[in-house]
């Protein structure tokens, strides 16, 4: 009976037949998948125990082949599975052609004659195979240094030097052929690479080929966030094109500025690819201070639709940033950041502070492997085709790729101002957030999130902190500060910040506190005051800024560049100063070249200039160069009116000061 017929699969412990990988026998010609079926049943039959005089004569396959078909079906293949029925298939290699005959000298130009001849010439000498093999995939142990991407003249000159170091004759291959072997050379080069994917890219491409190599790999990310604010991508990217600003002159005319270098930065939700806020810095380099303030409008700031001034340029129906169109998502915080390993994210800033204060995980990439943010990548590439790089000022992909010619001059001549810049991006972010998006299954960033929100089947619930959004800061910066001053010299008490004194009625009159130290909260876009608390944590009060560094609002940054400035001997300050006002209009100064002024300030203090002006709200006027030097002393202006500060008298503080614990 069937059922008690002796199995050869079984004797021999062979994998089951049901587990073998199969042939798809309909992309076959007729022939071969008639000569295939025949080949598949002979050995089925065989290894179920048929005879083989049986199987010969149902399959017309000689008996005295079985075995060997048996044996290439088990051999494993490069996937690392078993060949199986793959290795029936009519006229499939299973092993590589060996050569067996000599090489026989030729003619130079005869042609054929040469198969296997590299083959088995490797085989003659296996050390100039192992380390040709080195050298193409750059390995270490060829204990030298590689050259970048080698290549295979090069490859063939160092095989061809081995060869004669060992006694290969001229008569001998490939010396008594036209071209010396070099095409088998670069098959065989091809070959090495091709056999190992990912070695190959790291050996030979680039570096956005090498980075690639991480994804496409079929397997699930060990972190999987499948729901809005579970993470968020933050990077930032220089805006490839040249812009203006508008500057008064002294004349009462105004004139067109170039800027230097603008940057772009993002923070979009990972699951519904969203922009949550976004922040254009016009500064050379992005600062960590500016990934904070994004991560501060992310959380803290509700968006609204700007006042459009360009012609024809209008916010789509439903479009615009979470923030303002969903009301969960004002205030909402994430559970994850993903930052790249730029210096920028890793300062104590967006480390510590804005991480304990918001209470997200941080996830810092490996260095270069922009895939980690393939959302925020993916946006940076969309604005730049469909803006920047069409603008008539684009400096293209890179100095060789897309740069317009004479981008400059056609951003002063066409008025290619920031200001537009920013128009472009605000309604371009909002359209893109009301855009289907074939990877959210043809929902927009906005619809991915309301079915969140809005659906009593998603379960869903925003985080939020525990106290108000709308309290500043949502990311403090606290400093511990020694109070100075002293009954004998009659200055009253305070602490210093970056070089400015602050105080206040309340502290002027506690004696008690000096030489003690109290903690101050730095809003570090505000420097005007700061907040401060005794040691045992009751709050002291504001603390306002010495001089005129109270009268215009700057941010820490601002004040870090005019100390310079000044300790530099660039800038003169008198006490009636504004600093701010001093720094802008020593910024606002025009170029000098060969001793000949030209009419606008250089790209880079206009940059500079144009952050500082919104700062403070201050307008932009180009100032007649003084004679000698760009150093001055800068006359009284007229400033916005700082923020009122209480001074309400507390005689009694030292009271709390000194109570017993």
């Amino acid at each position: 009976m069937a059922s008690n017929r002796w199995s050869r699969a079984e004797a021999t412990g062979f994998p089951p037949i049901a587990t073998w990988p199969t042939v798809e026998i309909s992309l076959l010609d007729s022939r071969s998948a008639e000569l295939f079926e025949a080949k598949v049943m002979a050995v089925t039959l065989y290894l179920t125990g048929v005879p083989t005089g049986e199987i010969q004569e149902r399959t017309g396959i000689p008996r005295w082949d079985l075995p060997r078909m048996v044996k290439r079906c088990l051999e494993l293949a490069s996937d690392g599975q078993i060949l199986g029925f793959r290795a029936l298939i009519p006229y499939v290699r299973v092993v590589p052609y060996t050569r067996k005959k000599e090489v026989q000298a030729k003619r130079p130009q005869q042609k054929a004659g040469h198969s296997g001849a590299l083959g088995a010439l490797l085989s003659r000498f296996p050390k100039i195979n192992d380390e040709l093999v080195l050298l193409i995939k750059k390995e270490a142990k060829t204990k030298k240094i590689n050259e970048q991407k080698i290549r295979a003249i090069t490859l063939h000159h160092i095989f061809l030097d081995y060869l004669r170091e060992h006694g290969v004759t001229k008569t001998e291959w490939p010396f008594n052929t036209l071209y010396l072997g070099i095409r088998s050379i670069q098959s065989f080069m091809k070959d090495v690479l091709n056999a190992n994917f990912g070695r190959g890219v790291y050996a030979r491409e680039e570096k956005a080929a090498k980075a690639h190599l991480a994804v496409g790999k079929g397997v699930e990310p060990l972190l999987a966030f499948d729901e809005p604010f579970d993470a968020v991508e933050i990077d930032a990217y220089s805006i490839n094109a040249f812009f203006t600003v508008l500057f008064a002159t002294p004349e009462g005319t105004e004139t067109e500025v170039l800027l230097d270098r603008m940057w772009l930065i993002a923070a979009i939700d990972r699951a519904s690819t969203a922009v949550l806020a976004y922040s254009i810095v016009y500064s050379s380099e992005v600062s960590a201070d500016d990934v904070v303030h994004v991560i501060r409008n992310a959380v803290g700031k509700k968006w609204e639709p700007k006042n459009l001034t360009i012609s024809g340029l209008e916010y789509p129906a439903s479009a615009g940033l979470p923030s303002g169109v969903i009301p969960e998502c004002f205030g909402a915080n994430w559970g994850c950041l993903l930052l790249d390993g730029a210096l920028a994210h890793l300062a104590k800033s967006v480390r510590e502070s804005a991480r304990r204060s918001l209470g997200f995980a941080l996830n810092w990439g490996p260095v270069g492997h922009f895939e980690r943010r393939p959302n925020v990548e993916r946006l940076f590439k969309s604005i730049s085709d469909d803006i920047f790089r069409r603008l008539p000022s684009t400096t293209g992909a890179n100095p060789g790729t897309g740069r317009a010619d004479k981008a400059e001059e056609k951003a002063v001549r066409y008025k290619i101002r920031a200001k537009d810049a920013e128009e472009f991006v605000d309604v371009y972010f909002a359209q893109f957030n009301a855009t289907p998006s074939a990877g959210i299954s043809y929902l927009s960033p906005l619809e991915f999130i309301r079915y969140f929100t809005e659906s009593e089947e998603a379960h869903f619930l925003a985080r939020h902190l525990p106290k108000p959004v709308t309290a500043s800061p949502i990311i403090p910066c606290f400093k511990e500060c020694v109070v100075r001053g002293g009954m004998r010299t009659g200055r009253r008490p305070y602490v210093q910040i970056d070089q400015v004194r602050y105080t206040s009625y309340l502290l002027g009159e506690t004696a008690a506190l000096i030489g003690k130290k109290i903690t101050v909260d730095i809003d570090e876009e505000d420097m005007r005051q700061v907040k401060a608390f005794l040691p045992n944590g009751a709050e002291l009060g504001f603390l306002k800024a010495s001089g005129r560094w109270s009268q215009t609002k700057h941010s820490r940054k601002t004040r870090k560049a005019i100390n310079s400035l000044i300790h530099r001997r660039i800038l003169v300050l008198s006490e009636f100063d504004d600093p701010v006002q001093a720094y802008l209009r020593y910024l606002s100064l025009p170029k000098k070249k060969a001793g000949v002024s030209t009419p606008t300030p250089p790209p880079s203090k206009a940059m500079e200039a144009v952050r500082v002006s919104r700062e403070g709200e201050l307008p932009l006027l180009i100032e007649p160069t003084k004679s000698g030097t760009d150093s001055f002393l800068g006359s009284r202006s007229r400033t916005s009116e700082a923020s009122a500060l209480m001074d309400a008298p507390a005689l009694d503080l030292n009271l709390l000061v000194n109570r017993k614990r």
